[in-house]
């Protein structure tokens, strides 16, 4: 399911960007519908609420999966941020486990999920680790001297 604000990518007007701005996550939620008695709703329930109003109030499109559900090649491009020919280089080096049911190729969403994160955190290590080197050898310090220094044409030069 695929939810998108009825303005497009614009907030659902007034009443979405105010409902966003409450503080839903760990809060007691009750539902009533239709003037019926009000329903618990389930935290999990709750936190997954929190998360979609959240990004709807931004503006943003929101989709639900289940997490077995399979992808095409295309659908995990399209999460991952890459070409389509990238994600079958991904499977065919065995980055990215998949199934073949019939031509197409099939991979699960939490396996997508999975090799995102694992890819952020590789990034988020080896920029820890040049930030460290550059440290180590003073360019960093400097750098941010020369940052936060006019330049020549801020100074009119």
């Amino acid at each position: 399911m695929t939810v998108v604000p009825s303005g497009g990518l614009e907030p659902d007007g007034e009443e979405l960007r105010l409902f966003a701005r409450r503080p839903l996550r760990g809060r007691r939620l009750q539902l009533i519908v239709d003037g019926a008695e009000p329903v618990e709703v389930p935290p999990v329930v709750g936190e997954a609420l929190a998360e979609v109003v959240s990004i709807l109030g931004r503006g943003r499109p929101v989709r639900v999966m289940a997490e077995n559900v399979e992808l095409s090649t295309g659908e995990a491009a399209a999460i991952l941020g890459v070409t389509r020919p990238t994600v079958v280089k991904l499977m065919n080096d065995g980055m990215l486990p998949y199934t073949r049911p019939n031509s197409s190729r099939r991979v699960a969403l939490h396996d997508v999920l999975a090799y995102k994160e694992r890819r952020s955190r590789a990034r988020r290590e080896a920029l820890d680790e040049l930030t460290a080197d550059a440290i180590d050898m003073g360019v960093y310090d400097e750098a941010i001297r020369r940052g936060r220094q006019p330049s020549d044409d801020q100074l009119g030069a």
